[in-house]
């Protein structure tokens, strides 16, 4: 090489150097979906503190038919928060501390990353925080949870479901679901797991406002009875899957979009055989296409956990996207 030339290469290597050096490096979080690592003393974890804690984000999921937390929580002291650790996706932060501090915080180590930071000076100060922001807390670590389940779903999906042709919409759902059956009007895809399947249902239904503005809950229950007679058989003869009779199913406004929306949470049985799961149901109000727009996956996993399998039925139906 040139004498001329050398310095001019050096140059350009510690240009090239300086860029890469002023790129901060951001590291992928990581974590099981659902899962929170607690930042907080062994003593605070074993007293109140601590409790009120597990009170807020392990209380049991609603429309399981067996007790299972909300989150998973992993505790570790401050001093161990390092590392591997940092890079949690789902971060409470807790301690007792002079000043009061009340913020989420987002990307602080990872991305993406959700670091929820409370501090107080006694703890019946800090307990009260841990109580009034919990809320909002849940909300933000559910839509991160939801969009990164989303991202891996994304990773191998279910392309040709045909929702688009026959309803206008789509659905994000995993390779592993295959349609079980369908007519005009309805798709039941299906996904199997060791010890059973996970289910998904779409279908439309003449448009009634009552149902949604109204919560009528007559009206639901009758209509997944109904959908469940027409379309759902069980094991045996003559038995099909209902709502299950001992317990009302939980049910919430919301949205798709900005069309109104109703969130129906319980369980279901088959009349005239010994099973039973969850099920997650959406209405939607769909006035401009004069239809409710009916979305459902239930779980059949005997003796198995099923909160992670019904919030992958969330995720999926969380995903619609109209087409027209």
């Amino acid at each position: 090489m040139k004498s001329y030339l050398i310095p001019l290469v050096l140059l350009l290597i510690t240009i090239s150097c300086q860029n890469k050096n002023s790129a901060p490096l951001v590291l992928s979080s990581n974590g099981n979906i659902n899962t929170i690592t607690v930042v907080m003393t062994d003593q605070l974890w074993a007293g109140t503190i601590g409790q009120a804690v597990r009170d807020m984000y392990a209380y049991p999921a609603e429309g399981l038919p067996q007790q299972e937390p909300l989150f998973d929580l992993k505790q570790i002291p401050p001093e161990v928060f390092t590392g591997f650790a940092q890079s949690s996706r789902s971060v409470l932060w807790v301690g007792i501390r002079d000043q009061t501090n009340i913020r989420i915080d987002k990307n602080t180590y990872a991305q993406p990353q959700t670091v929820a930071v409370f501090t107080a000076p006694t703890p019946t100060a800090l307990t009260e925080i841990i109580i009034s922001q919990s809320d909002e807390v849940i909300k933000t670590l559910r839509t991160q949870e939801r969009a990164e389940r989303l991202r891996r779903i994304r990773k191998s999906t279910y392309a040709n479901h045909g929702l688009d042709k026959k309803f206008g919409f789509t659905l994000t759902m995993p390779s592993a679901y295959k349609t079980l059956k369908e007519n005009e009007t309805t798709s039941w895809f299906q996904r199997e797991i060791q010890k059973g399947h996970i289910n998904l249902l779409v279908t439309t239904t003449p448009y009634d406002e009552d149902i949604v503005f109204n919560q009528n809950l007559e009206k639901i229950i009758a209509q997944h009875d109904s959908i469940g007679k027409a379309f759902i058989p069980g094991r045996l003869p003559n038995s099909h899957l209902i709502t299950e009779k001992a317990y009302e199913p939980y049910i919430y406004n919301t949205t798709f979009g900005k069309k109104p929306a109703l969130e129906i949470r319980g369980t279901w049985e088959v009349q005239g055989d010994f099973m039973a799961g969850p099920f997650l149901q959406y209405i939607i109000n769909d006035k401009p296409n004069n239809r409710n727009i009916l979305l459902e996956g239930f779980v059949f996993a005997p003796s198995t956990a099923k909160r992670d399998y019904v919030f992958e039925i969330e995720t999926v139906l969380r995903s619609l996207q109209e087409s027209r």
